[in-house]
């Protein structure tokens, strides 16, 4: 864990240099786009580059509202399309938090422009949009969104837009994105904050902004009175900014962009004591234990009380079976929705809908778990897909769902989730296994859990095959998976139609015709399954030549890495092992000609390795093929030797014996 997080702080930590700036000072002027604006064909830091933020204003101020400050966000850009794939930057969404049920705090849109500038006969001509062109629409119970789309966009196009959106929660500074997945050539974000606000700022990401301060007075209008006050002007600006894009092998690259983000450390009026807001993560522990939604859902009573008693798990001593038996009597009475909650929200409705958020039914295991003398704790996490949990800024709302952490006994833990569904304990979806989980205990004395590497994830292959002098292999396959590798391989397989779509896809992938095939464990709450399949399979016959890939079945058919260049991490889901044994009879008449050589392939750290070992015992060819992957994060200063391991690897998995006729 800890190299892990060292990877990511160098990573974080690494400054590029600006490249030389085009313009040093763009059109800031909105409503009147340049004649070089106009017509500009293509962006000269990023020639592939289908759209371009030529400037981005982002403001944000203190005023007062009906009774309190309100924070408002100004919001200008100007959007320039260079290629017909840039066109959809005209559809834009602005997110925005407003609780149905709720009159008390939310947020607002307000002063929406937006229009189009197009070359018309050497003239730039304006289209603007109109009102048919917004919409409003609920996200869930706490967002709204905001659609709208500026008419005439086409290549050649600059596209302008502004808005206001004013928000209630004045002491939670929405976070600053200066990275998108189009270039930006210029940005700029002033934040004003009165004297009565102290904030720490944390500026992060790969690329470097001009930052600077002012002090100046402010000055708000109370009840139609004016009021002055110290503050100061936080000022961050981005020239050249590059587009950052999601990349393969990457779960959240919000973590890597460049932004800046305000954390509320105190508030101070004239004549009050200063109020605190700084948090750590035992606070947030407490704030957790102490809402009714969580904290008061621990204590909930066991709903499936009397189902439980018929288990007679007093007769079942192995800790494993009475999770087995407890977890599959929840899954058979309360099914997951696909949902991932922090809080659990209906439990009332859950036994009689018999669906449910996996917090709704974590919060049932853990009732049921206690029931059966078992302890188990709550673990929160932010998703990998939700981005990583920051230590050094506690926050709640960073957080977006838990597990359950299961104790064995005081030295080691178990874990399982209610949206585990073809998995098994310790085997939860990728998403949820973070390097960076908090177990929250009745007494507020959580700790850190890293669960990246939990449970063992294999395939063991083992192929007994024969190959005639006709090149017709013929043989049988059988396969263990363990781990992620049953999970991932139970959703293929698990109704009819999935197991007849996945036969068909093997022969097609493998060149095979599958004979019979057989599985164990298909429908079972087990760390593993079992297949059989017996094949046939043609091989390449050219005179007195057999051409035969002794693996018959491929681990790494290509390369994941194709691009030349990296900007992002490589980020793999879990640690695994692959291997598989080849026994193949040789036909008679024929001497090998060529055999494929023992190699071994890794990366310097050794953390990617794959060996292959051919031996010829008379007419037997054997093959011994592993595959390991130890290491989870790999920098962009790896990628050159990551991906030329996995070039060498899949060529390796080409390689050819040839017999030749005697």
């Amino acid at each position: 864990m800890k190299n892990t997080l060292l990877l990511i702080l160098l990573f974080i930590a690494r400054i590029d240099l600006f490249a030389d700036q085009q313009v040093s000072i763009p059109n800031l002027k909105f409503g009147k786009p340049t004649q070089e604006e106009m017509l500009m064909k293509n962006y000269a830091p990023d020639s592939t580059a289908n759209a371009v933020v030529l400037c981005k204003l982002n403001d944000v101020e203190y005023r007062w509202g009906a009774e309190d400050f309100q924070l408002y966000y100004t919001h200008k850009v100007r959007i320039k399309i260079l290629k017909p794939t840039g066109n959809s930057y005209a559809n834009i969404t602005i997110p925005y938090y407003d609780n149905k049920d709720s009159h008390l705090r939310k947020e607002s849109i307000t002063q929406l422009e937006a229009n189009a500038y197009n070359m018309v006969d050497g003239k730039i001509e304006r289209t603007k949009m109109t009102k048919d062109l917004i919409f409003k629409e609920r996200v869930n119970d706490d967002y709204m969104q905001l659609k709208f789309t500026i008419p005439q966009a086409k290549v050649g196009t600059v596209l302008e837009y502004e808005y206001t959106l004013i928000s209630d929660f004045y002491y939670l500074i929405n976070s600053w994105k200066g990275q998108q997945e189009i270039p930006i050539a210029y940005e700029e974000y002033n934040v004003s904050i009165p004297e009565y606000f102290k904030f720490n700022v944390d500026m992060r990401g790969t690329q470097k902004l001009i930052n600077e301060q002012k002090l100046e007075s402010l000055k708000f209008f109370i009840k139609g009175e004016q009021y002055t006050c110290n503050g100061k002007t936080l000022i961050f600006k981005g020239i050249q900014v590059p587009s950052l894009k999601n990349d393969n092998y990457v779960w959240c690259s919000d973590d890597y962009c460049t932004q800046v983000n305000l954390e509320l450390q105190g508030i101070e009026f004239p004549g009050s004591l200063y109020k605190s807001f700084t948090q750590t993560w035992e606070d947030i522990d407490k704030i957790l234990l102490d809402d009714s939604d969580f904290g008061g859902r621990l204590k909930m009573s066991n709903p499936l009380k009397n189902e439980m008693a018929a288990l007679h798990l007093e007769n079942k001593p192995e800790f494993e079976e009475k999770v087995t038996s407890i977890y599959t009597l929840l899954k058979s009475k309360i099914r997951w929705n696909g949902k991932y909650d922090l809080y659990g929200n209906r439990s009332k409705r859950l036994l009689t809908e018999g669906t449910g958020s996996n917090a709704d039914i974590n919060f049932v295991l853990m009732s049921m778990l206690r029931d059966a003398g078992i302890k188990a704790y709550p673990i929160v996490m932010s998703q990998r897909s939700n981005g990583i949990l920051p230590y050094a800024h506690p926050s709640i709302k960073k957080l977006n769902t838990f597990i359950v952490g299961i104790a064995e006994s005081d030295t080691s833990m178990a874990y399982l989730d209610g949206s585990v569904e073809k998995g098994y304990i310790n085997i939860l979806p990728p998403s949820l296994l973070v390097n960076r989980a908090r177990i929250i205990t009745p007494q507020g004395n959580g700790n850190w859990i890293n669960l990246e590497s939990i449970g063992k994830n294999q395939l063991k292959s083992l192929v007994n095959a024969s190959i005639n002098e006709n090149g017709e292999i013929t043989g049988a396959r059988q396969t263990v998976y363990i781990g992620q590798y049953a999970s991932s391989f139970r959703s293929k397989i698990y109704t009819p139609k999935d197991s007849t779509e996945y036969i068909a896809k093997l022969a097609d992938e493998e060149h095979i015709t599958v004979k019979g095939v057989n599985f164990k464990y298909a429908h079972s709450f087990a760390p593993q399954i079992q297949e059989t399949i017996s094949f046939e399979k043609q091989s390449t016959k050219n005179d007195n030549l057999i051409y035969v890939n002794p693996l018959i079945f491929l681990h790494v058919s290509e390369s994941p890495f194709k691009q030349s260049e990296r900007k992002l991490p490589i980020e793999f889901p879990y640690p695994e092992q692959y291997s598989l044994n080849v026994n193949l009879m040789l036909p008679n008449g024929y001497v090998i000609d060529e055999m494929p050589k023992n190699e071994v392939i890794r990366t310097n750290d050794q953390k990617v390795v794959c060996r292959y070992y051919a031996t010829q015992d008379n007419n037997k060819v054997t093959i011994r093929y592993i595959f390991s992957l130890n290491k989870l994060l790999f920098l962009p200063e790896e990628y050159p030797e990551l991906q030329n391991v996995w070039q060498l690897i899949a060529e390796k998995n080409t390689n050819m014996i040839v017999l030749k006729k005697i």
